[in-house]
């Protein structure tokens, strides 16, 4: 063990160990703790997916609060020339005066410099993956401990899916309140301190408000605290005492005041990620007078075998490559506890070290460093310590927690158009040129970004130096606050609406947008309407996620990910403001027949109206009952398959607005007035048709459609790739109304939102 210990003392700190106090307490508990143990290390383990999660949607906000725009597909797919309002992850390289210690330029090297905001951009995408990924990861390490991972906690939400969270609060969820901070600046790291003496003066961190807002410097310094260490946090928190019995914060696990019905909401606030999973850890080492210890007791062989998710290395297309393919996203040890508290010390390490709490493994091991899978670790880490090249800089990323670029390139293709050697595609570059930065100096760098380029009042802003201001959506509609032709078509001509007739003219989408922001009133409405759309969005997104480990479906909710970005992107371009996501959603009548689309509802003749907010969604399986599916990308009449053409090729499909249930149909409601089918694997697609009986149990009630002059059911309703979504769908409603009638015109909401991706 020393000879281990000694190598890898580079990375661990033996000097920390667990007092002999602490020791017992974990090493000889009382069975009376049992069930208290069991249900407070289970609300450790989903306030671990809280932490994950709280950042996603605020890091989402900020992310599309740039202002820009992006293509859906290239020059030669369905929209050609074609942008939408919302910038997305570009392919670009860094100019020379821009580039920082650890961007890499990717190879091929891209033939275009990235503006500012495509930069900063796609920095903070690359984070928002990563963010995914660690709650994959502590999903799964959750799942193992028999523990339901739940998406949708009241830690973060309200009953009606409002991010409370985001309030004007100054808490990180389970982790600090920056009231408990010092205002002593010298007590902050030297490049948060120089940030807050040279760019926020007379502010400390008491003044920091926690809310999904655009991507300013003040939010983007939010962004990098959450990413702050733990010897930063120790430094920086007034710790108090509760009742002067327990501390406020870094309170010593195991918790005895924890009851067996409490939950996440009654843990103490940990200070920070890695105190939380040290604590986490502590009680995963806890042995009983009996003999018998915790992690045994939580998976033990006998029990059903946990749901593992692993989304990032493991799809069902055999031309998938793994995404990180050093670091095994599920947790398939059960038999041998040594090997099980590797795998999951190891995807500790993956999260921590990508972003918050670089250390704690190393802290961990320190305080357990005579148990055996220590031992054994070590030994594993000096292994890979003589193989891979050990990284300098404390803000880099092990090479084993970084994506594979080769792999993102296959798995993110660019639209080639026959060049050799293939482009880069955005996503991919977006994460190769920050895969070596832990958040922390990502978000250093996007701080130091806002700072020197930022849009300054009186400021010259045209075509010649927009590339070189940073600039939000806020500050767009401040400044121009009009959309143009050349915004959406800068090539002039609408190749687009000559090549496929049916989509909307580039003029009827710049009005329409324009409309969306013509008067405060308006404004108003738009933003209510798109407010209610993303959290409706994050609501199928989260709700699948709960079914997704639950084991009630094993597809992933892949596509809501991009959809949820595309509604808090339209709200910003639109109103200038940031989507209301406290404000939640109302709840769905179980009696109604909520419809897809414009002028579709089953219960009302010649009613044009949207479906209500209520339904708006972005992903088949988001949406909850049948008629509600409208996206392009239809779907095999039975439950299974993935957006994007995964459907079997025998068929039928199921038709928008006319799904029998809500894993059927597509997605995306309202239908997006330029939404066109895609290419689907069927040489002849047909989709079958369903007629609705009453009552609030429409899955059993729906039965295929019959014609009614002839009695035949009708199978063979023929759609192809380039086809209009929306006049799909009305000739579905159409049949399984008994009428033929004229669509109306797209409402200016349909024709704002742009095509699925």
């Amino acid at each position: 063990m020393q000879s281990a210990q000694k190598a890898v003392r580079i990375n661990l700190d033996l000097d920390l160990k667990v007092s002999i106090k602490q020791y017992k307490k974990i090493k000889e508990r009382p069975v009376s703790y049992k069930d208290a143990d069991i249900a407070c290390i289970k609300a450790i383990a989903q306030a671990a997916i809280n932490v994950e999660l709280f950042t996603i949607p605020l890091y989402m906000t900020g992310l599309y609060s740039i202002q820009g725009m992006h293509a859906i597909g290239g020059d030669e797919g369905l929209y050609p020339e074609r942008l939408w309002p919302g910038l997305g992850a570009t392919a670009g390289f860094i100019p020379n005066e821009r580039i920082a210690k650890l961007d890499i330029t990717p190879t091929p090297k891209p033939s275009k410099p990235l503006s500012v905001n495509e930069q900063a951009f796609n920095a903070v995408y690359s984070v928002f993956i990563e963010e995914m990924l660690h709650l994959q990861l502590a999903s799964n390490i959750a799942s193992k401990l028999n523990l339901t991972p739940s998406f949708t906690s009241n830690a973060l939400q309200t009953e009606k899916f409002g991010w409370h969270c985001y309030d004007d609060t100054t808490q990180i969820p389970h982790i600090l309140d920056f009231k408990d901070c010092s205002r002593d600046l010298s007590k902050l790291s030297p490049k948060v301190k120089e940030y807050f003496t040279t760019h926020f003066q007379g502010q400390t961190l008491q003044d920091m408000r926690v809310n999904a807002a655009a991507l300013t410097k003040e939010q983007a310094l939010l962004f990098l605290l959450i990413e702050e260490t733990e010897e930063s946090a120790k430094k920086l928190i007034i710790n108090k005492d509760l009742d002067g019995v327990r501390p406020k914060y870094f309170e010593t696990a195991p918790f005895d005041w924890f009851k067996a019905t409490d939950t996440e909401v009654d843990l103490p606030m940990f200070g920070s990620i890695g105190h939380m999973y040290c604590c986490y850890w502590d009680y995963l080492e806890i042995v009983y007078e009996d003999g018998s210890s915790l992690i045994d007791i939580l998976v033990n062989p006998a029990k059903p075998d946990s749901v593992q998710r692993d989304y990032f290395n493991t799809r069902d297309s055999a031309e998938y490559k793994p995404q990180y393919p050093g670091i095994n996203g599920s947790i398939n040890e059960s038999n041998d506890l040594d090997k099980l508290k590797i795998e999951i010390v190891n995807n500790i390490n993956a999260i921590t070290d990508q972003g918050e709490g670089k250390g704690v493994v190393s802290e961990i091991c320190s305080r357990w460093a005579a148990e055996s899978w220590v031992i054994t670790y070590l030994q594993q880490q000096t292994v890979a310590l003589k193989s891979t090249p050990i990284e300098a800089d404390d803000h880099q990323v092990a090479a084993k927690f970084q994506p594979n670029a080769d792999n993102l390139k296959e798995d993110y293709p660019a639209d080639s158009a026959g060049q050799k050697p293939l482009p880069l595609s955005g996503i991919a570059c977006a994460r190769i040129t920050n895969t070596k930065k832990d958040h922390f100096i990502t978000f250093a760098d996007v701080l130091d970004l806002i700072i020197q380029y930022e849009y300054q009042e009186g400021q010259s802003y045209s075509d010649n130096n927009a590339a070189q201001v940073y600039m939000t959506w806020q500050t767009w509609h401040n400044l121009c606050g009009k959309f143009t032709v050349a915004m959406l078509n800068p090539q002039g001509g609408d190749k687009a609406k000559h090549k496929h007739p049916d989509l909307p003219a580039v003029v009827d989408v710049e009005k329409a947008l324009n409309n969306l922001f013509s008067s405060p009133e308006r404004r108003a409405q738009t933003h209510q309407i798109f407010s209610e759309s993303a959290v409706g969005t994050l609501k199928g997104l989260t709700t699948a996620l709960d079914r997704y480990w639950g084991g009630k479906t094993t597809e992933f909710p892949g596509p809501a990910m991009g959809g949820s970005g595309d509604r808090v992107s339209i709200c910003w371009a639109t109103t200038g403001q940031a989507p209301d996501l406290v404000a939640g959603i109302a709840d769905m009548s179980k009696d109604v027949l909520y419809h897809a689309c414009q002028g579709m509802d089953y219960t009302k003749e010649n009613s044009n109206n949207l479906p209500p907010a209520t339904v708006f969604h972005s992903c088949k399986g988001s949406n909850n009952c049948k008629a509600q599916g409208g996206c392009g990308f239809v779907h095999s009449t039975t439950p299974g398959g993935s957006c994007g053409g995964s459907a079997p090729a025998d068929g039928p499909f199921s038709a928008p607005a006319n799904n029998k249930c809500n894993n059927l149909g597509g997605c995306a409601v309202p239908i997006s007035a330029s939404q066109l089918f895609p290419k689907e694997p069927s040489a002849k697609p047909q989709m079958q048709l369903f007629e609705f009986g009453d009552g609030p149990d429409y899955a059993s009630t729906a039965k295929p459609y019959t014609d009614p002059e002839t009695g035949k059911v009708l199978e063979q309703m023929p759609f192809k790739e380039g086809d209009a979504v929306y006049c799909i769908a009305w000739q579905a409603y159409c049949n399984a109304k008994g009428v033929q009638t004229t669509p109306p015109p797209a409402d200016d909401i349909r024709l704002a939102l742009p095509p699925s991706t």
